[in-house]
């Protein structure tokens, strides 16, 4: 059982740590208008000479629809966790989300956290 402990932490762990390269990237890449990327012109010269780059890690971390979330917190199998500070917390979230901010996972402390239930975290 404990090693399903270390497993689960260390799977929530490396979960957080992506989810923090993904706030980040939409953090720098955001514009006035949210439904707008940042329009990026390839140079082909440039293109050639840059080795393409390598999967990002956050493209590896499971996600998940809206209504499956539900689903799974209404039955008690999951919970959500927002993840982007107590002062966006403030003011908007997810009812019924948990104020749990990112650091605390980065640190290793998820003594907040209920154990056996799924964690869903979001970021924006």
């Amino acid at each position: 059982m404990k090693i399903y402990s270390l497993l689960g932490r260390a799977s929530l762990l490396l979960a957080s740590a992506c989810l923090a390269v993904a706030c980040s990237k939409l953090a720098a890449t955001s514009t006035s208008s949210p439904n707008s990327g940042p329009v990026v012109t390839p140079d082909p010269a440039v293109a050639a000479a840059v080795p393409s780059p390598t999967q990002n890690p956050e493209d590896l971390m499971p996600r998940i629809r809206p209504e499956e979330a539900k689903k799974l917190v209404d039955a008690g199998q999951a919970v959500i966790v927002d993840v982007r500070g107590t002062e966006a917390y403030k003011l908007s979230h997810i009812k019924g989300s948990i104020d749990y901010v990112l650091s605390k996972i980065e640190a290793g402390d998820f003594s907040g956290l209920p154990k056996g239930k799924r964690i869903i975290a979001y970021c924006t």
